[in-house]
């Protein structure tokens, strides 16, 4: 026996407009944590280029590669005498794929536009995993 329930559209939508929203914030938060390490990274290569510099690492090995025109120098180097690499942020609990954001964008901007004033179970089993 099946069972047939009705949900309320505008109700859904608004639950959905809520997981949007939240998605928008942790975007957001991750984009200003992004560049916040993309910052701190580049003053960590610049701090480890001065010592580089300054003579103060030892050269291991350096390796011409010629295909891409490129030199690559390694350093023997006491741990204490740099400083600390910045840690690259993770993506926060929640957080959903590109695809699945765009896929949810698009449902409520569908869900809009009908004038029923519920949706059929097929309709909210589908749109479930977001909720």
């Amino acid at each position: 026996m099946a069972t047939t329930i009705k949900v309320d559209r505008v109700v859904l939508v608004e639950a959905l407009k809520k997981k949007l929203a939240e998605q928008d914030k942790l975007r957001a938060e991750y984009k200003k944590a992004e560049e916040k390490y993309k910052k701190e990274q580049e003053a960590f290569a610049t701090k480890v280029i001065a010592l580089a510099k300054s003579g103060k690492l030892e050269i291991a090995s350096t390796n011409y590669r010629s295909w891409s025109g490129r030199l690559e120098i390694e350093f023997n180097v006491d741990k204490t005498q740099i400083p600390a690499e910045p840690k690259n942020p993770q993506t926060p609990d929640g957080w959903l794929h590109d695809s699945d954001y765009q896929e949810l964008d698009r449902t409520i901007k569908l869900l809009g536009m009908t004038s029923d004033p519920s949706v059929p179970t097929s309709v909210y089993k589908s749109v479930a995993q977001w909720l």
